[in-house]
């Protein structure tokens, strides 16, 4: 069982790798790739976060786990659930390549299997619910860094950020993001208190 599931964050993670890698090669290929435009995307972000956080996990599979180990689980859940859900909600009505294996990984399976990953070894000690700000942390900083580049090169990674929309149409949408950013934290960090709970590692 615990060689199993290592194995099987480590696959995971090989084909989010395989998927990313993909993309930037055929982004190469078109002559359209510029580095801080492709990995600007919180989609090709929070994948590599994802990546790591699999490959992190798997050495600690069916044991103790430090407790920043779990902040990171729980948060690259919670971004990847993200991802999909606005994916599929917002942007897929007007995606190229919908069904193409990387977009289908990028914004499907990844999500999928941190989620699963979450829940079927969830953390041997209940994360406090007040301390779901860590969540939040790095989609603040991405969404500051974006609004700049918006403001001052034009670049913006998706059309909910387009800066012709006005900055208050921008400023529901990511508050929105946020706000269930939270939510979904926090249900991740409730999500496995049916587990019994024994003291993680310092």
């Amino acid at each position: 069982m615990v060689r199993g599931m290592t194995l099987a964050r480590l696959l995971v993670a090989a084909l989010m790798l395989a998927a990313v890698i993909h993309d930037l090669l055929a982004a190469i290929d078109r002559g359209t790739f510029v580095v801080w435009n492709f990995f600007g995307y919180f989609t090709i972000q929070t994948n590599l976060i994802g990546i790591v956080t699999l490959v992190i996990a798997s050495r600690f599979t069916g044991r103790a786990r430090p407790r920043w180990v779990e902040y990171l689980r729980a948060s690259a859940a919670t971004y990847l659930v993200i991802v999909v859900t606005v994916f599929w909600t917002l942007l897929a009505p007007t995606s190229d390549g919908l069904w193409t294996w990387t977009n289908l990984v990028l914004h499907g399976v990844s999500g999928v299997v941190l989620l699963a990953d979450w829940l079927i070894e969830g953390p041997r000690a209940q994360l406090p619910v007040r301390n779901v700000w860590i969540v939040i942390l790095y989609p603040v900083a991405w969404a500051i860094v974006v609004l700049i580049r918006g403001a001052t090169d034009g670049w913006f990674p998706y059309p909910f950020l387009d800066p012709a929309n006005s900055y208050a149409s921008i400023a529901v949408v990511v508050a929105g993001i946020f706000v269930a950013g939270l939510v979904v934290g926090a249900l991740m960090f409730s999500a496995t208190r049916w587990r019994r709970i024994t003291p993680a590692a310092a």
